[in-house]
């Protein structure tokens, strides 16, 4: 028995010996695939046992809700978020998922092959830029969001108006987890790109994503930057579509521009400040008439970040004597008494001609409206800031800078893409999609470092240099930190509106309305409330949970 047991086992080494000769030797790729393996390579793969298939990898650096580990024909990602503790299982395509055993497998919330190229369905404006940009954009065959908040030029023109006509694209009710979850028994090759708010983050399909949930506390707490953590999402859609390195290039790209930014702005400031007795200051701020009363910005936050990393300080509100579904608001006297000395305002609304228009007097008594330093989020159309702005961060950074008046001089000269000065700037838009299949292109100016050994003191103009008003110009002569990668790949869509902070994703399902609620003072629950369609009851218990950090 044991010699003919002997005997069968040595023919299926003999046998597997000489399948392995005729396939050949198996060769490590030296990219990650961007397709299925054919039957072929996957024997290959089999015969030769401890592969790595994913040369290129990416783990968070900034970010804190998600994690990543390789395990040679597969990967696992997850999302760490409190609440949301997701798993997912990304196996190489061409191959089977990997025979873990049953218990391990019931672990994972999903089990998808990678790259996915099944059909997509977004339910929130915020997830476009990062598809767009890893070329994902015709994948997208299905979309809970109000449609006429999509900024993206090729989505908003051209994918959704042909797709819909054509039967290719469906239009989903925003919030109603009843009817995703009816498109996706009907195509079961789908991926629904959700966030904490879904109705069942454990949901099948569903794929969790928490960028905008990323914790400017938190982040300040370890010396992070909570604009970077968000962004670093990318990194996770890219380990979805196996597209690690066009994801991590971006990332790194985008960075190195922001610090290269940032630094520029830290020389222009130390020599300002040997002539100004403080740093510029910004009111970060605008007008709800749902409640009658002003919303103010508080930190930390984004734009805290945002000012902090221009040498400029936003005004840090702490109370209001209107309360609203647990939420503060200023009355006229408590904002004027508030910000009425702010060097800058940056009105985080899309309403200011109305406001203006009402209270013109009042405003008047504003040192930044007396300065015409006002600005909206408008500079890319009215809802590009809850989009685009997210793969754009380093140019929000150098618009901030440039109305505090510490950008450094550009080549070619920096338009402001973002923040648009409502004295005399027409509301901006993003133009005319030209080629759906080509990738987004990020709006970017490239940054040349200012070198430390110039004397700032002759470069800096120091005609006005004592108000904030001036543009600070700076002579550079050393070219752009180099990134270590090829730069960002971006379709040629845009970004979409936001408020006083980063919006937060949409649920699949719909809560109840009330019209009677208010934002809160970051303006995030009237993102959610506008963009996603949350109840304001539904906000204002999310906003006392302390869940709305943007």
């Amino acid at each position: 028995m044991r010699s003919s047991s002997n005997h069968s086992r040595c023919r299926a080494l003999v046998a597997l010996l000489l399948a392995a000769a005729a396939l050949g030797e198996f060769v490590p790729p030296t990219e990650n695939y961007d397709r299925c393996l054919t039957t072929e390579e996957a024997d290959k793969v089999a015969v030769a046992g401890d592969v790595d298939l994913f040369p290129h990898k990416v783990a968070p650096d900034q970010s804190s809700h998600w994690k990543i580990s390789y395990h040679g024909t597969y990967k696992i990602l997850e999302n760490t978020e409190g609440g949301v503790d997701t798993k997912y299982l990304m196996y190489q395509c061409g191959l089977s998922a990997p025979a873990l055993g049953d218990d391990v497998l019931a672990n994972f919330t999903g089990i998808y092959p990678t790259p996915f190229d099944g059909k997509i369905v977004i339910t929130s404006t915020t997830q476009i830029p990062y598809l767009e940009i890893l070329g994902r954009r015709m994948q997208i065959s299905a979309f809970a969001i109000s449609q006429n908040l999509i900024s993206s030029p090729c989505l908003s023109q051209m994918v959704i108006p042909a797709g819909i006509d054509d039967g290719s694209i469906t239009e989903i009710p925003p919030y109603n987890a009843t009817l995703v979850y009816e498109y996706i028994e009907a195509n079961p090759n789908s991926m629904v790109f959700d966030s904490k708010w879904a109705t069942d983050t454990k949901a099948d399909r569903h794929v969790i994503i928490s960028d905008t949930s990323e914790n400017p506390t938190l982040a300040a707490e370890r010396g992070q930057d909570v604009n970077e953590a968000i962004f670093e999402w990318m990194e996770f859609y890219g380990a979805i579509f196996n597209q690690e390195k066009i994801a991590m290039e971006t990332v790194v790209e985008t960075k190195e521009r922001y610090n290269c930014h940032r630094d520029n702005a830290a020389i222009i400031a130390e020599e300002r400040s040997r002539r100004l007795e403080k740093k510029p200051t910004v009111l970060w701020g605008y007008y709800y008439a749902g409640v009658g009363g002003w919303s103010v910005g508080s930190c930390p936050n984004y734009y805290c970040t945002y000012a902090s990393n221009c040498f400029a300080e936003v005004l840090n509100a702490t109370g209001g004597s209107i309360e609203n579904w647990g939420a503060l608001y200023m009355t006229d006297e408590e904002f004027l008494e508030f910000g009425k000395d702010a060097d800058v305002w940056v009105y985080p609304s899309s309403n200011w001609e109305s406001i203006a228009s009402l209270k013109s007097e009042y405003l008047m008594q504003f040192k930044s409206m007396q300065n015409k330093k006002v600005y909206d989020y408008q500079g890319s159309g009215e809802n590009a800031w809850f989009e685009q702005r997210f793969a754009e961060y380093d140019t929000v950074l150098l618009d901030m800078c440039d109305v505090v008046g510490h950008a450094g001089t550009t080549d070619p000269p920096h338009l402001r893409k973002w923040f648009r000065n409502v004295a005399d700037e027409p509301v901006g838009s993003l133009g005319i999609c030209t080629d759906a299949d080509e990738p987004f292109q990020p709006q970017i100016t490239e940054c040349t470092r200012i070198p430390v050994s110039v004397d700032t003191a002759t470069s800096v103009d120091t005609a006005e240099a004592t108000s904030v008003d001036t543009a600070t110009s700076v002579d550079t002569a050393t070219p752009t930190k180099s990134p270590t990668a090829a730069p960002t790949k971006s379709p040629t869509a845009a970004p979409t509106k936001s408020p006083t902070a980063a919006p937060t994703k949409s649920p699949t399902a719909a809560p109840t309305k009330s019209p009677t609620a208010a934002p809160t003072p970051d303006d995030s629950s009237a993102f959610a409330a506008r963009r996603f369609g949350f109840s304001t009851v539904t906000i204002a218990v999310f906003a006392l949970a302390g869940h709305f950090l943007f």
